[in-house]
């Protein structure tokens, strides 16, 4: 019988080089089954033989420290290492069938963060009074405006090359999840930022020679890593009336005014890059939440 750990690894390798997962993805699969591995290593389980109570008492062992939002994402991750094992003939559909019929968690779906275009032009004016230097405030607004305007993921920002920006045609050509390409557009007002900051790193007007370079760089030409873009934007929204402040924020709010202004959800999904349209709806709960405080407000028998 393969050991745990042996068929882990060849799960893993399979998500990267069969399904084109990113690191980040394959990080967050190794580390909910790892939990997993600890458990049936504990209790002495084999895993081929999982039951139903076997996954009861490993949501119980976990239930002390991680909520049901956690405990959902972990069984999400099983589900389709479990999957994995099925096609390899590795387990029977009995084990199968116990772990994607086992009820996931509820819990309250959490309603994002969005800014309005306002806000959005605070943090720009914000970055202007700051005494960072010239080079940074061009990139900083640039970076932020786009996740704006173009609904990326923070991964899929760090990825961007110069050949992957149109600037004739306000496009970025996106890598996603699972490797799907994807197209997003950005306004003109982030293409003049986009093209000051090029300008600024003599980069403008784009050569060949140089299109495989990262778009977003430091002071020293060296690529911007997922941190520091993580930081750019986290340091620059802090201070607003925000639940949370990091580039998903803005990835919110692209979303959230596009369906304001009257596109479809189909749409939405299809720019975002989101493969189920489960994972878009979250979205019509923040246009609605937004109409029903408009109705209280200006209705004469609204709430006050």
């Amino acid at each position: 019988m393969k050991k745990f750990d042996t068929v882990k690894k060849e799960f893993l390798d399979f998500l990267e080089f069969d399904k084109g997962y990113s690191v980040r993805t394959i990080e967050n699969y190794d580390r909910d089954i790892s939990k997993f591995e600890v458990y049936i290593t504990e209790f002495s389980i084999n895993y081929k033989k999982l039951s139903k109570e076997n996954i009861f008492d490993f949501h119980s062992d976990l239930s002390a420290t991680i909520g049901p939002r956690s405990f959902s994402r972990i069984l999400s991750s099983l589900r389709t290492f479990y999957k994995y094992l099925f096609s390899q003939s590795l387990i029977n559909d009995i084990v199968l069938n116990s772990i994607q019929t086992y009820p996931s968690p509820k819990f309250k779906k959490s309603i994002p963060s969005f800014l309005s275009e306002e806000k959005i032009h605070d943090v720009l004016n914000k970055i202007d009074e700051s005494k960072k230097d010239n080079f940074s405030k061009i990139r900083d607004k640039a970076i932020i405006m786009l996740f704006f305007t173009s609904g990326l993921r923070l991964e899929e920002m760090t990825s961007l090359n110069l050949k992957d920006i149109d600037l004739d045609n306000n496009s970025v050509k996106v890598l996603g999840k699972g490797g799907k390409e994807r197209f997003s557009n950005y306004d003109d007002f982030t293409k003049k930022l986009i093209v000051k900051y090029l300008e600024k790193i003599g980069k403008y007007p784009l050569s060949k020679s140089i299109i495989d370079n990262n778009l977003f760089v430091n002071k020293d030409n060296k690529s911007l890593t997922r941190n520091n873009i993580q930081y750019i934007v986290t340091s620059n929204l802090k201070g607003l009336s925000l639940s949370a402040f990091g580039p998903h924020t803005l990835r919110h709010s692209f979303a959230t005014h596009l369906l304001n202004r009257g596109v479809g959800i189909s749409a939405i999904q299809s720019l975002l890059g989101h493969s189920k349209l489960s994972s878009t709806q979250i979205y019509t709960h923040v246009s609605l939440e937004k109409l029903q405080d408009t109705i209280d407000k200006a209705h004469p028998r609204g709430k006050k």
